[in-house]
């Protein structure tokens, strides 16, 4: 890929593991100026010691003022926001029945008010500037391919975030555009990370592997990173990115 995101400032959220930081390590590679967000400062420290041009911004996207001091943060630090990846995401598996309040509330909080509280503070900076693009992350769980060929279960509240995300994403699609700013919306099957072995209860069946099967998050990160690299004049709308898994 060469530099394609030189001189491009990216905030990413939920960058200290997983996808995010495979995201962060892709877009430091090919140039970016990055703003790494996470809950764990310790993680983002780390991660942001390693990378050329990046700075770690503790934040909890739940909370408006973290949220806030995460973008302040970037435009005091290189002057504009470019790009913003929301990632920042939790999962918890079960039985409908068996998720208890606080696992319902951290799961939506997470996934659906605070992909929406970033995406309003960055709009902010964006429609001033007259340009920027939001990059929400989603699931392949609604319908767009994955959960028809790997039927999971047990995933109603999570699937309804991911859903509420797609919603979010189709209609601030619309409200952006006439300020010049993009909103795409990425939609990944499952991606062989660390949380599933954190994991008490796996909605998938016994016959995949997730580090056998699943997207690795180095392929997901470049895919993702190109829509970045695409000329303003340019627009993808929706990308899935699905794992060719064989049926058991």
């Amino acid at each position: 890929m060469g530099r394609r995101l030189a001189k491009r400032v990216i905030c990413i959220t939920g960058a200290g593991r997983g996808l995010g930081a495979a995201m962060a390590r892709e877009a430091a590679a090919e140039g970016a100026s990055l703003v790494l967000a996470a809950r764990s400062a310790e993680e983002i420290d780390a991660l942001a010691s390693e990378l050329p041009d990046a700075i770690a911004v503790q934040t909890d996207v739940r909370l408006v003022d973290d949220v806030e001091r995460m973008i302040d943060a970037a435009v005091a630090e290189y002057g504009r926001l470019d790009v913003l990846i929301n990632n920042a995401g939790v999962a918890t598996y079960g039985p409908l029945e068996d998720m208890r309040p606080f696992e319902i509330a951290d799961i939506l909080d997470t996934n659906v008010k605070g992909l929406i509280l970033c995406a309003q503070a960055a709009l902010r900076v964006m429609r001033r500037q007259r340009a920027g693009l939001i990059i929400n992350i989603a699931a392949a769980l609604d319908g767009r391919g994955f959960s028809r060929g790997c039927p999971f279960i047990h995933e109603s509240v999570y699937s309804a975030s991911k859903w509420a995300v797609s919603g979010f994403s189709s209609a601030l699609r619309q409200e952006a555009a006439a300020a010049g700013v993009r909103v795409s919306c990425v939609y990944p099957g499952g991606i062989d990370t660390a949380a599933w072995k954190s994991q008490e209860f796996l909605p998938f069946p016994d016959h995949i592997d997730p580090e056998r099967d699943f997207l690795r998050p180095e392929d997901v990160a470049q895919r993702v990173l190109e829509l970045a690299t695409q000329a303003d004049r340019v627009w993808t709308p929706e990308l899935v990115l699905l794992p060719l898994i064989a049926q058991g």
